[in-house]
């Protein structure tokens, strides 16, 4: 299993789905799984969930705290379950952590319960040999203004949108662009903080927005040590 995750905008979905077709090359049947997608079977409350350009006002107002990591984790068990027996590579596009971390930081959800999600999650899939890639923007601060500069207006206010309509966000008044960045700071603490606690093989990689070419490189190489070398046949 291969997990890419990462802060939003930092290239996740691209490399995720960079990986996926270089696994075929190699020979690798492989499932892609992207941040949001009909039928995910890790995204809780289904179409509620908040990823892509859905809020998550209203599974906010649906979910607490505790039935979202209940739920959250028996999606996790089946789908390992399934995962171990499929023969395939499963390449996870914003997970273990912006498509539920994130979401619990959102929900106001304590530290330590984050801390004991994460444990359980890695328990969940620890036979399927995980591995992270993370791509790491550096600041946030100054990687939301950057990609918001590249996405324009639209992808801007989309963002602020999917940043702050959430209860961690209403609790502290957090409003407009600042107050996303305000939240984006804390969850990149809390990713930062989740990757360093993450028990299996990871790859941290910086500035990948000004060298795409060297990060799939390092991203090859490094999944070379960890997966089967059976090529593609010429």
């Amino acid at each position: 299993m291969i997990f890419v995750d990462g802060l939003p905008g930092s290239g996740k979905s691209t490399t995720a789905e960079w990986i996926a077709v270089d696994l075929a090359a190699r020979g690798l049947p492989c499932r892609l799984l992207r941040e949001r997608e009909a039928d995910h079977p890790l995204n809780v409350g289904g179409d509620l969930h908040p990823s892509g350009s859905t809020t998550g006002t209203r599974m906010f107002s649906t979910y607490t705290v505790s039935s979202f990591v209940e739920e959250s984790l028996a999606r996790w068990r089946a789908f390992a379950a399934e995962a171990k027996h499929s023969g395939q590579v499963h390449v996870l596009d914003s997970y273990p952590f912006q498509n539920s971390v994130r979401v619990l930081l959102q929900m106001d959800a304590d530290l330590g319960t984050v801390a004991a999600y994460q444990s359980q999650v890695e328990n969940e899939v620890t036979e399927l040999d995980p591995v992270l890639i993370y791509l790491d923007p550096g600041d946030a601060e100054r990687s939301l203004h950057e990609i918001a500069a590249r996405r324009g207006p639209a992808w801007t206010a989309y963002a602020v949108s999917v940043i702050t309509d959430c209860p961690y966000a209403s609790a502290r008044d957090l409003r407009g662009l600042d107050g996303a960045v305000t939240l984006l700071r804390s969850y990149k603490q809390l990713l930062d903080e989740s990757v360093g606690r993450f028990s299996f093989p990871k790859l941290a990689l910086t500035s990948c927005e000004h060298g795409w070419p060297e990060c799939r490189s390092k991203v090859r190489d490094f999944l070379s040590i960890y997966l089967p070398a059976r090529d593609a046949a010429p």
